[in-house]
């Protein structure tokens, strides 16, 4: 049976950073004379240190060096990846919780393409709060099946089509394994109830011609919440919409109570009408005039008891009714959320692979991924704008009609959990053969989809209406039933419904007012693909190579939420219609490999993709390998590549939640919903584009240190991004008509929703250097390794929309479309191992960088993260291979930086867990 050797990479492995081969190494004496086929070219080489690409390789031993139990955690440890969602964050990524992605050079997660076994691997369905779909790395295979990831650090377009913009990570299998491994991994953060609990397991069994490999993986994960661990500051959290709430008094209380402090502060004309209100009813303006917000009269009282209850008093009369205050009554919500969302992941993988004979192989995979995550949540979520209270309701305590500003639940109440589940499954057949000695084909069809199921509680709006008017309850009719008899009952949004003093809302009321925000979604994506590769002769250097190859890709998207959310019925997250969409793509392509002479190789390649409806892109590339010497070289690249936008962003329609400061009502910054959807002026998106370019070197200084450079270059164009919500209210203060048609807002200008759209509307510049420096010693005493990885970025400059002109460099970007870019990210790294012993030591180190959150001028500093990884292992001399690993993440217990926001770190860059202890314990038979 031919084979195509997976090379063990021993050569350079124990020689490189942390994560494998950051740079290419130069050629050596003794080169491996298998020809491989690499990511980064569909033409077979000696090696991959004969490609011309910049790669990056994670061999399996490396992933064990590191101690995570996640992909997603060794992604992290990429210098090149900054901005992946891979931790739970209800207030910048509502959707996302239970999944994870890459985001190499900050670009977005869905530029870069992720594939299984250099073929395409299905998007998650669900989309990030700004509309992007993604390779959901927690949907592979178990990590204990991969014998690499190989890490393409430029634009690949040319060669793989549409995503692989930023570049391409592809997950290979340990396809040649034999016997049977079994693995034992405990997690636990020090000093928080947090463990994690993974079993997995690998099979691998064949012969001449058959092989069979099996793996699984069992995952538990124990829930960590804010509750637990609260990073954040004693304001960060604070909403000025809780229960009890506040009201607006727009005409005189009638009772006598509240009458003085009111008339005093709100009505300097002693009209009975509240200044600030008087233009709503025709009356004069009065310049300077302020909101008539009331406490709630049990605020206090409530506050006593629970410290989630903050009142904001203005001014304030004494009364021996209750207090009579103006101002506003506030809620912390920090404690009630996830820091680490509850889990529990099931991952099967099968591979069968058989040679019918010399010249024809054939290979079958198929694997699942489910994943069952839970996340907390507040109460229940603050609903927006003002809602009216009647004169009426029997415990309106103001004696006028007002406008409420509160939740349902707040005080007393407890957490609810989100649902987030996900499946996936792949199915993937090839035919590789030769056709004669020069050449030979690849032939193959993927089949793979992901289903989401999501769900959460929030409040329907039309019964939260009834029950404010007494007409609430299951038992009750609102078109023939009385107020507050019979089956109908009042909601009470007074803090006497907390105190005892007025009626309480009785658990079958709350409930018939909340109900489940939910949906089903599915993405599917089939791909037929062929190559044929061969020789045309040769040139002074060797045989000039060549790959031709077409695909054909066929997508399809579908969302499905319940009624109450396609009647747009829930107050906080709204609601969103049923949409679906489906596509092809046609794609074809061709390679050459040029030895021009015995030192230097150059690549040529270039891409057609077609999506129909004008949507189409043709990209080249030109790459060169340069080796003067063994002991040197060099390499460069240029090229485009492109990104089509996603049939979400087409099509699609998402309300999400976001934290926005309302520029016409100065306060504290509040929760929002923000529904994006596609431009209604008709006008198709266009691809996004970028040139690539990088041009490295790698020096064998000695024996035993390698040296690697890299400099890179990506010019982003067309960027489709979702229009900044917090922008549009800051162009809609400076009186851009454009922004405010895109604002929804009540009678007296409260902010009630924001309509962005999706949009080509950006652009991005960045560049940088990547180094890698390794020293590698074998001694009869021990084997030492150490060095150091690091990416620095020169550049980050994009232009918003809204936001404008930007130099993104070391900033949080938290007002533009771009993701968080500190300066420089690094790798220090020491490996010992002597016998069966093992020492690993790694010091990470993440830049300081400035926060944006709080608008223009108020940029806050971000400290700079620096921790130390530590492990060690002992290899029993059994007939059994056992090796126990020990060890702990961020040993010291260093707290992530200060972000004053949400959470109060930045869930993008940091980790916010502290020191985790874990063990492994292996078993190979």
């Amino acid at each position: 049976m031919r084979t195509v050797t997976k090379l063990s990479l021993c050569l350079f492995l124990n020689a490189t950073p942390i994560l494998g081969l950051a740079q290419q190494a130069p050629q050596q004496a003794n080169p491996v004379i298998e020809e491989v086929i690499v990511t980064g070219t569909y033409i077979r080489r000696q090696s991959q240190f004969d490609s011309p690409s910049p790669l990056i390789t994670i061999g399996y031993e490396d992933i064990g060096k590191l101690g995570v139990n996640q992909v997603s955690d060794v992604i992290e440890r990429l210098t090149i990846n900054t901005g992946s969602q891979n931790r739970p964050d209800a207030f910048t990524q509502n959707f996302t919780t239970g999944t994870s992605n890459v985001n190499l050079r900050g670009l977005g997660v869905s530029s870069t393409l992720v594939m299984l076994n250099s073929r395409r691997q299905v998007q998650t369905a669900l989309a990030t709060n700004r509309g992007e779909n993604f390779v959901d790395t927690s949907s592979l295979p178990p990590m204990i099946a991969f014998d690499r990831i190989e890490t393409l650090k430029d634009g690949a377009t040319a060669l793989y089509g549409s995503d692989a913009v930023a570049g391409v990570v592809n997950f290979i299998t340990r396809s040649n394994f034999e016997g049977f491994d079994l693995q034992l991994n405990l997690q636990t953060v020090e000093a928080h109830p947090q463990d994690d609990t993974e079993l997995s397991g690998l099979y691998g069994v064949g012969n001449d011609r058959t092989h069979l490999l099996a793996a699984f993986s069992f995952l538990n994960r124990d829930p960590l919440s804010t509750n637990d661990r609260r990073l954040s500051g004693p304001t960060d959290d604070l909403s000025a919409v809780g229960n009890p709430g506040t009201f607006l008094i727009p005409s005189l209380p009638g009772n006598p109570a509240f009458a003085p402090l009111w008339t005093a502060a709100f009505d300097s004309d002693l009209n009975g009408v509240a200044d600030a209100v008087q233009p709503l009813r025709g009356l004069p303006p009065v310049p300077g005039a302020q909101t008539p917000f009331f406490v709630d009269p049990d605020c206090s009282t409530i506050a006593a008891q629970d410290p989630k209850v903050v009142p904001n008093v203005v001014q304030a009369a004494p009364n021996p009714a209750g207090d009579v205050a103006v101002g506003g009554c506030q809620f912390d919500f920090g404690g009630y959320y996830s820091l680490v969302p509850e889990e529990d992941r099931t991952q099967v993988y099968l591979e069968l692979t058989h040679g019918f004979s010399d010249r024809l192989d054939a290979r079958v995979e198929f694997h699942v991924a489910d994943n069952e995550a839970r996340r907390n949540n507040s109460p229940s979520f603050p609903i927006p704008g003002l809602t009216p209270v009647g004169l009426g309701h029997p415990d309106n305590p103001f004696g006028a009609d007002v406008q409420w500003l509160g939740r349902v639940i707040g005080a007393g109440g407890t957490a609810i959990e989100s649902v987030h589940d996900s499946e996936t499954w792949r199915f993937a057949a090839s035919l590789t053969g030769d056709i004669n000695d020069r050449w030979g084909f690849d032939a193959g069809i993927q089949i793979s989809e992901n289903e989401i199921f999501s769900a959460i509680t929030d409040v329907l709006t039309d019964r939260l209406e009834d029950a404010l008017a007494g007409l609430g309850g299951s038992g009750c009719d609102p078109a023939t039933g009385m107020p507050g008899a019979g089956g109908c009952v009042y909601y009470n949004p007074f803090g006497s419904a907390l105190t005892g003093t007025g009626a309480a809302n009785s658990p079958a009321l709350l409930n018939h007012i909340l109900a489940g925000f939910a949906y089903e979604a599915t993405n599917e994506l089939t791909t037929l693909d062929g190559v044929i590769t061969g020789e045309l002769g040769e040139i002074s250097g060797g045989p000039v190579g060549i790959a031709i190859g077409a695909q054909l890709r066929d997508q399809q998207l579908s969302y499905d939420y319940n009624e109450q959310a396609n009647n747009d019925n829930f107050r906080f997250l709204v609601g969103n219609p049923d949409f679906g969409n489906s596509r092809d793509v046609t794609a074809a392509f061709v390679e050459l490999a040029l030895p021009v002479s015995q030192t230097l190789d150059l690549q040529l390649a270039a891409r057609i993709e077609d999506y129909g409806d004008g949507v189409d892109s043709t990209d080249p590339k030109a790459t060169f390998l340069w080796r003067p010497n063994l002991s040197f070289s060099v390499r460069g690249s240029v090229g485009t590549s492109f990104r089509a936008p996603s049939l979400f962003q087409a099509f699609g329609t998402q309300t999400s939640l976001e934290q926005l400061a309302d520029p016409l009502n100065p306060g504290t910054p509040q929760f929002f919903p923000v529904r994006t959807q596609p431009n209604p002026s008709g006008t198709p998106l266009r691809p996004e584009e970028a040139d690539v370019a990088n041009l490295g070197f790698s020096w064998s200084i000695t024996d035993s240190v390698e040296l690697g450079i890299d400099y890179w270059s990506f010019d982003y164009t067309n960027v489709i991004i979702q229009e900044n919500a917090q922008a549009l209210l800051n162009a809609e203060a400076a009186g851009d008509p454009d922004a405010a048609a895109q604002i929804d807002r009540d009678a007296l200008d409260g902010l009630v929703r924001v309509n962005p759209f999706y949009a080509n509307a950006s652009s991005l510049e960045t560049d940088g250097f990547d180094l890698s420096l390794v020293y590698n010693a074998g001694t009869r005493m021990a084997d030492i390794s150490l060095g150091a990885e690091a990416t620095f970025v020169s550049s980050y400059d994009l232009v918003d929309p809204q936001a404008g002109v930007i130099d993104g460099t070391g900033q949080r970007n938290f007002a533009n479309f771009a993701t968080s870019v500190p300066e420089l990210r690094g790798t220090l790294f020491f490996n010992w191992q002597r016998g069966n012993h093992g020492i690993n030591v790694y010091l990470n180190h993440v830049d300081a960088y400035t926060d944006d959150e709080g608008g223009p001028g108020a940029f806050e500093p971000v400290a700079s993260f620096t921790t130390v990884d530590a492990q060690y292992n002992f290899a029993f001399d059994t007939n059994i291979g056992v090796t126990l690993s020990f060890g702990a993440i961020n040993l010291f217990d260093e707290d992530p930086p200060y972000l004053s926001t949400n959470f109060g770190f930045d869930s993008k860059v940091h980790d916010p867990r502290g020191r985790l202890w874990y063990g492994r314990a292996s078993f190979a038979f």
